[in-house]
């Protein structure tokens, strides 16, 4: 039984997986990545000092 103020879904209405929306297309990133932390910086707690 539904909860009050719950609507019961239609099961002819289709479920929203299902819909007719065509896929979101994201472009690709044309910035490339942040190098990796090396060196002290990568472990501990402290801040890495600007060099």
């Amino acid at each position: 039984m539904a909860k009050a103020g719950m609507k019961r879904p239609d099961p002819k209405d289709p479920i929203a997986t299902e819909s007719d929306r065509k896929p979101i297309i994201l472009t690709k990133n044309s910035v490339s990545p942040v190098p990796a932390i090396d060196g002290k910086a990568k472990s501990g707690k402290n801040k890495a000092k600007p060099t």
